[in-house]
């Protein structure tokens, strides 16, 4: 089923497109060539000019012939499939070794008070930093910055490509080592420009928290409305814990701010990905940092021509030319 997933991933296949789209051409061909064909065999053509239809069905004998699969029909079924490897269907480009990620991630991680309840086990800051690490053992040595906040945002990590050096420093992240208590995701916004502004190539902010304001939403917008149509850079939003609906009646727990989230994630053109109990929250986050991933020599990545494994279906429908007058009088 993941690998299902991952064929009908909508982020690859906004890239979708023919790498030899003129072979086009060659199936309107077939169908010509085919329709003139049914034309040429059709026998009563000249009856039918003269003739009604229910007047020529009843004087001619129709056989027992199965009219919904014939050679004629057949091949048409068949060069649709033909056509379609020959235009070369692609959506990803191939991998280079001589390749590198030069685009930077800025995690940025919610660690005001409301992140250490349990509603999330064992608490929504713990569970955020265990996707942190899971998110960074899928991606690798790359370029990687920690920020943390609360009511004023500061640099654990600036961008390194160790990634054992961020989750030393995650670790020891608390609320209490914050000088200024609150919920400002805003105040990320100058510390994350300085960080991204170091990479030549755009980047990727990723927010994890559970909840934000309405202030908070204007200012991300305004900065990305500015920043990313310069330079690029994308919004994630990593929502972590239970909205007021998942928790009980009683709870004394602060839900998490999912519609304040979700405004915060369209007003700046981002994206909103919510926890999940296993790793399809992180591999959807991992998904919508390659999306805007830039390489270095991009343009010399060949695409990888898709269409190969369609081989397998003509194989399958050439099996009916071995039955015993089964042709086509061309």
């Amino acid at each position: 089923m993941r690998e299902l997933a991952e064929f009908f991933n909508l982020v690859q296949l906004q890239s979708f497109h023919f790498l030899r789209p003129y072979w086009l051409l060659a199936f309107l061909a077939i169908f010509f060539i085919l329709r003139f064909f049914g034309q040429r065999d059709d026998t009563l053509a000249l009856w039918r000019k003269v003739m009604s239809t229910q007047m020529l069905n009843t004087l001619t004998v129709q056989g027992n012939t199965n009219r919904w699969l014939s050679p004629q029909k057949l091949s048409l079924i068949i060069s649709l499939p033909v056509c379609l490897v020959l235009m070369g269907p692609t959506w990803q480009q191939q991998s280079s070794p001589f390749s590198e990620n030069n685009a930077a991630l800025v995690i940025a991680l919610d660690v005001s008070q409301t992140m250490e309840q349990s509603d999330v086990q064992p608490s929504r800051l713990l569970r955020a930093k265990q996707k942190i690490l899971q998110l960074l053992k899928m991606r690798g040595d790359t370029k990687t910055a920690l920020v943390a906040f609360a009511g004023s945002a500061h640099v654990v990590m600036p961008i390194t490509n160790d990634q054992q050096m961020i989750r030393h420093f995650l670790d020891s992240l608390s609320q209490k080592l914050m000088p200024i208590q609150g919920k400002l995701p805003e105040s990320v916004l100058p510390v994350a420009e300085q960080l991204l502004s170091t990479s030549s190539v755009p980047g990727t902010l990723l927010i994890i928290g559970d909840g934000a304001s309405t202030q908070t939403s204007s200012q991300f917008s305004d900065f990305f409305q500015i920043n990313a149509p310069l330079h690029g850079n994308q919004l994630i939003v990593w929502a972590i814990g239970k909205t007021a609906s998942e928790l009980e009646t009683n709870s004394n727990i602060i839900p998490l701010q999912l519609e304040q989230l979700n405004s915060l994630a369209n007003n700046s053109n981002g994206r909103l990905v919510n926890m999940t109990i296993d790793g399809q929250d992180i591999a959807q986050v991992n998904r919508y940092i390659e999306h805007n991933l830039v390489i270095i020599d991009d343009q010399s990545r060949p695409w990888h021509d898709s269409g190969y494994p369609l081989t397998f279906v003509i194989a399958a429908l050439f099996l009916f030319w071995f039955r015993k007058g089964w042709t086509l009088q061309w």
